[in-house]
């Protein structure tokens, strides 16, 4: 198992705060990401969507 810095995935969240502590699993975070849609982040609009309608 090969685990690197969280940060190195920043790009798939919408906001972002640097965990430079964080290591994540390399091989789980690269499955999961080649089977995300292209231009995916998290969260999606759909699950801010059905936040703001809770507000």
């Amino acid at each position: 198992m090969t685990v690197v810095p969280g940060d190195q995935y920043c790009n798939l969240f919408l906001i972002y705060q640097s965990q430079p502590a964080l290591m994540v699993n390399q091989a789980v975070w690269d499955q999961t990401i080649s089977r995300l849609p292209k231009g995916y982040f998290i969260p999606d609009f759909r699950i801010i969507n059905m936040m703001m309608n809770m507000a």
